[in-house]
């Protein structure tokens, strides 16, 4: 799933757990962060290999991403074992930040599961190189990926509107921004795909 909406599933949870606390900020920024960091690698090595070093994307993408040691923070990053075990450790230590921000990049990883197909992440490495090709996927249009794409902004667009709820001023004027941007790829997206299929 792309970055921006994991980022949007966690805090619109960060303010559905407003329970004891309302309006935590440092609750919300946590779970933000939770949601930004497992991709932070991909995105330093998109930088560093791509922008930096200049490799092709062919070379990037389809080896060095899953065969360089950049494969390892990528993978631990969308680990199954990793974040449990902070999360219990943080629990039984009482440091919330830390236990909200990786239940946050937990849930990043599980929703990947169920999304990335020949991109699968080893989710019990280095115990395992094991891989759930999962039969949909996040992008790609042969694997449903115009659905699931369609699903996501319709969340999105229903989350965001649960946390303008939330905020007043110009927070209120950021999440429009937001959901307008979903609302263009919610109906731009599929168009495109229909063009792309009719010219093929």
């Amino acid at each position: 799933m792309i970055t921006s909406s994991h980022i949007i599933y966690s805090w619109a949870l960060a303010k559905k757990t407003e329970i004891t606390s309302p309006n935590n900020e440092k609750r919300t920024l946590a779970f933000v962060l939770g949601a930004l960091f497992p991709d932070t690698p991909t995105y330093v090595f998109f930088v560093v290999c791509g922008l930096i070093l200049g490799y092709s994307g062919q070379d990037m993408w389809d080896d060095m991403y899953f065969n360089s040691g950049w494969a390892i923070p990528i993978t631990l990053t969308h680990s199954f074992i990793l974040w449990p075990l902070l999360i219990a450790i943080s629990s039984f230590a009482g440091w919330k930040f830390l236990r909200w921000f990786s239940i946050s990049a937990f849930l990043h990883a599980l929703v990947d599961f169920c999304v990335h197909t020949d991109d699968a992440y080893r989710h019990f490495w280095p115990f395992s190189n094991w891989k759930f090709h999962s039969p949909i996927s996040y992008y790609n249009p042969s694997e449903y990926g115009i659905y699931v794409s369609a699903f996501d902004s319709l969340l999105v667009l229903g989350l965001l509107t649960y946390v303008y709820t939330k905020y007043s001023g110009k927070w209120r004027l950021f999440i429009f921004i937001i959901g307008a941007l979903y609302t263009f790829r919610l109906i731009a997206e599929p168009l495109l795909m229909l063009t792309m299929h009719h010219g093929s």
